[in-house]
Protein backbone atom coordinates (compact mmCIF):
# COMPACT_ATOMS: atom_id res chain seq x y z
CA UNK A 1 0.00 0.00 0.00
CA UNK A 2 1.17 3.51 -0.85
CA UNK A 3 -0.39 5.79 1.78
CA UNK A 4 1.53 9.06 2.01
CA UNK A 5 -0.78 12.09 2.39
CA UNK A 6 2.14 14.57 2.53
CA UNK A 7 3.97 13.27 -0.54
CA UNK A 8 4.56 16.05 -3.10
CA UNK A 9 6.74 14.28 -5.71
CA UNK A 10 6.29 10.67 -6.77
CA UNK A 11 8.74 8.87 -9.09
CA UNK A 12 8.27 5.29 -10.24
CA UNK A 13 10.89 3.49 -12.34
CA UNK A 14 10.23 -0.23 -12.68
CA UNK A 15 7.95 -2.83 -14.18
CA UNK A 16 4.63 -3.63 -12.54
CA UNK A 17 4.80 -7.09 -10.98
CA UNK A 18 2.20 -6.67 -8.25
CA UNK A 19 -1.01 -4.82 -7.54
CA UNK A 20 -0.57 -1.71 -5.43
CA UNK A 21 -3.13 -0.05 -3.22
CA UNK A 22 -2.68 3.70 -3.57
CA UNK A 23 -4.53 6.01 -1.22
CA UNK A 24 -4.43 9.53 0.17
CA UNK A 25 -2.07 11.33 -2.19
CA UNK A 26 -3.81 14.70 -1.74
CA UNK A 27 -0.53 16.67 -1.60
CA UNK A 28 0.94 15.22 -4.79
CA UNK A 29 1.96 17.97 -7.24
CA UNK A 30 4.19 16.07 -9.66
CA UNK A 31 4.71 12.47 -10.78
CA UNK A 32 7.40 10.90 -12.98
CA UNK A 33 6.37 7.49 -14.30
CA UNK A 34 8.70 5.20 -16.26
CA UNK A 35 7.08 1.79 -16.53
CA UNK A 36 8.42 -0.91 -18.81
CA UNK A 37 6.80 -4.14 -19.86
CA UNK A 38 8.15 -7.58 -19.09
CA UNK A 39 6.66 -11.04 -19.29
CA UNK A 40 5.51 -10.53 -15.70
CA UNK A 41 3.94 -7.09 -16.06
CA UNK A 42 0.46 -6.84 -14.54
CA UNK A 43 -1.84 -4.48 -16.44
CA UNK A 44 -4.14 -4.39 -13.42
CA UNK A 45 -1.29 -3.06 -11.31
CA UNK A 46 -0.55 -0.35 -13.87
CA UNK A 47 -4.22 0.62 -13.95
CA UNK A 48 -4.29 0.96 -10.16
CA UNK A 49 -1.15 3.08 -10.24
CA UNK A 50 -2.50 5.52 -12.82
CA UNK A 51 -5.87 5.83 -11.11
CA UNK A 52 -4.07 6.55 -7.85
CA UNK A 53 -2.28 9.56 -9.33
CA UNK A 54 -5.09 10.86 -11.55
CA UNK A 55 -5.38 14.06 -9.48
CA UNK A 56 -1.74 15.08 -9.95
CA UNK A 57 -1.32 18.51 -11.62
CA UNK A 58 1.93 17.69 -13.47
CA UNK A 59 3.11 14.42 -15.00
CA UNK A 60 6.23 13.17 -16.77
CA UNK A 61 5.10 10.08 -18.67
CA UNK A 62 7.71 8.10 -20.57
CA UNK A 63 6.75 6.44 -23.85
CA UNK A 64 6.86 2.93 -22.41
CA UNK A 65 4.42 4.08 -19.71
CA UNK A 66 2.08 5.60 -22.29
CA UNK A 67 1.33 2.20 -23.77
CA UNK A 68 0.35 0.82 -20.37
CA UNK A 69 -1.77 3.86 -19.57
CA UNK A 70 -3.65 3.60 -22.85
CA UNK A 71 -4.36 -0.07 -22.10
CA UNK A 72 -6.33 0.89 -18.97
CA UNK A 73 -10.05 0.15 -19.25
CA UNK A 74 -11.66 2.54 -18.77
CA UNK A 75 -9.02 5.17 -19.42
CA UNK A 76 -8.55 7.32 -16.29
CA UNK A 77 -9.60 10.97 -16.54
CA UNK A 78 -7.00 13.42 -15.23
CA UNK A 79 -9.45 16.21 -14.41
CA UNK A 80 -6.99 18.58 -12.67
CA UNK A 81 -4.03 17.82 -14.87
CA UNK A 82 -2.45 20.93 -16.43
CA UNK A 83 1.08 19.88 -17.48
CA UNK A 84 2.24 16.79 -19.41
CA UNK A 85 5.68 15.87 -20.70
CA UNK A 86 6.33 12.69 -22.72
CA UNK A 87 10.10 12.36 -23.16
CA UNK A 88 11.95 9.65 -25.07
CA UNK A 89 15.14 8.31 -23.51
CA UNK A 90 15.88 6.03 -26.46
CA UNK A 91 13.63 7.08 -29.32
CA UNK A 92 14.30 4.17 -31.67
CA UNK A 93 13.68 1.58 -28.97
CA UNK A 94 10.73 3.27 -27.30
CA UNK A 95 8.99 4.17 -30.55
CA UNK A 96 8.35 0.45 -31.08
CA UNK A 97 5.91 0.59 -28.17
CA UNK A 98 3.53 2.87 -30.04
CA UNK A 99 4.16 2.09 -33.70
CA UNK A 100 0.90 1.12 -35.36
CA UNK A 101 -1.03 1.53 -32.13
CA UNK A 102 -2.61 4.23 -30.02
CA UNK A 103 -0.67 7.29 -29.01
CA UNK A 104 -1.03 10.73 -27.50
CA UNK A 105 -4.17 11.48 -29.50
CA UNK A 106 -6.07 8.89 -27.42
CA UNK A 107 -4.91 10.38 -24.12
CA UNK A 108 -5.76 14.01 -24.92
CA UNK A 109 -9.49 13.37 -24.54
CA UNK A 110 -8.87 12.47 -20.88
CA UNK A 111 -7.01 15.71 -20.10
CA UNK A 112 -9.72 18.41 -20.07
CA UNK A 113 -7.66 20.93 -18.05
CA UNK A 114 -4.31 20.51 -19.85
CA UNK A 115 -2.45 23.81 -20.39
CA UNK A 116 1.16 22.78 -21.13
CA UNK A 117 2.22 19.88 -23.36
CA UNK A 118 5.64 18.63 -24.45
CA UNK A 119 6.13 15.51 -26.56
CA UNK A 120 8.22 13.90 -29.29
CA UNK A 121 6.27 14.08 -32.53
CA UNK A 122 6.29 10.29 -33.00
CA UNK A 123 3.95 9.70 -30.05
CA UNK A 124 1.13 11.48 -31.88
CA UNK A 125 0.21 8.54 -34.10
CA UNK A 126 -2.90 10.04 -35.67
CA UNK A 127 -4.69 13.38 -35.74
CA UNK A 128 -7.80 13.18 -33.52
CA UNK A 129 -11.04 13.17 -35.51
CA UNK A 130 -12.81 14.93 -32.65
CA UNK A 131 -10.79 17.89 -31.41
CA UNK A 132 -10.00 17.42 -27.68
CA UNK A 133 -11.60 20.04 -25.44
CA UNK A 134 -8.23 20.89 -23.90
CA UNK A 135 -6.94 21.98 -27.32
CA UNK A 136 -10.01 24.05 -28.03
CA UNK A 137 -10.12 25.91 -24.73
CA UNK A 138 -7.15 25.27 -22.41
CA UNK A 139 -3.80 24.48 -24.04
CA UNK A 140 -1.54 27.53 -23.88
CA UNK A 141 1.93 26.12 -24.59
CA UNK A 142 2.99 23.18 -26.78
CA UNK A 143 6.52 21.95 -27.41
CA UNK A 144 7.10 19.32 -30.10
CA UNK A 145 10.51 17.66 -30.25
CA UNK A 146 12.33 15.61 -32.91
CA UNK A 147 10.43 17.55 -35.57
CA UNK A 148 11.18 17.12 -39.29
CA UNK A 149 10.11 18.76 -42.55
CA UNK A 150 8.15 15.71 -43.66
CA UNK A 151 4.56 16.36 -44.68
CA UNK A 152 2.94 14.19 -42.00
CA UNK A 153 5.03 15.85 -39.30
CA UNK A 154 4.20 19.38 -40.40
CA UNK A 155 0.56 18.30 -40.54
CA UNK A 156 0.65 17.63 -36.80
CA UNK A 157 1.76 21.18 -36.05
CA UNK A 158 -0.86 22.55 -38.45
CA UNK A 159 -3.54 20.63 -36.54
CA UNK A 160 -2.60 22.34 -33.28
CA UNK A 161 -2.47 25.74 -34.98
CA UNK A 162 -5.88 25.28 -36.58
CA UNK A 163 -7.64 24.11 -33.40
CA UNK A 164 -5.70 25.69 -30.52
CA UNK A 165 -8.13 28.33 -29.35
CA UNK A 166 -6.09 29.33 -26.28
CA UNK A 167 -2.65 28.56 -27.71
CA UNK A 168 -0.05 31.23 -26.95
CA UNK A 169 3.23 29.50 -27.79
CA UNK A 170 4.20 26.65 -30.12
CA UNK A 171 7.83 25.58 -29.83
CA UNK A 172 9.30 23.30 -32.49
CA UNK A 173 12.56 21.54 -31.62
CA UNK A 174 13.83 19.96 -34.82
CA UNK A 175 15.65 16.64 -35.12
CA UNK A 176 19.48 16.76 -35.17
CA UNK A 177 19.68 16.08 -38.92
CA UNK A 178 17.34 18.93 -39.91
CA UNK A 179 19.33 21.68 -41.63
CA UNK A 180 18.89 25.42 -41.23
CA UNK A 181 17.34 25.52 -44.70
CA UNK A 182 14.75 22.94 -43.68
CA UNK A 183 14.06 24.84 -40.47
CA UNK A 184 13.33 27.90 -42.58
CA UNK A 185 10.99 25.85 -44.76
CA UNK A 186 9.11 24.64 -41.67
CA UNK A 187 8.89 28.21 -40.38
CA UNK A 188 7.49 29.53 -43.66
CA UNK A 189 4.88 26.78 -43.94
CA UNK A 190 3.65 27.14 -40.36
CA UNK A 191 3.65 30.93 -40.47
CA UNK A 192 1.32 30.79 -43.48
CA UNK A 193 -0.97 28.15 -41.95
CA UNK A 194 -4.44 28.99 -40.57
CA UNK A 195 -4.52 29.47 -36.81
CA UNK A 196 -7.34 29.79 -34.33
CA UNK A 197 -5.44 31.83 -31.74
CA UNK A 198 -4.55 35.41 -32.62
CA UNK A 199 -1.99 35.68 -29.79
CA UNK A 200 0.28 32.87 -30.92
CA UNK A 201 4.07 32.86 -31.09
CA UNK A 202 5.87 30.14 -33.09
CA UNK A 203 9.45 29.36 -32.13
CA UNK A 204 11.57 26.95 -34.21
CA UNK A 205 14.96 25.82 -32.90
Amino acid sequence: MIDTPNLAYFKYLDSIKARYSIEYLQSLVKADIYLFKTNYTLQGGATTLFRGICNVPSLILWVTSLELLLSCKPLPVFATFFKLKIPCYDLFREYSYIRGGKGLETLLSSLPALEKLEFSQEVLCFLPENVPSCLLYKLKAIKITNFTDEKHCIGKAKYFLKNGGALQKLTILTAPDVSVEKQLKISNVLSASPRESKQLCILIV
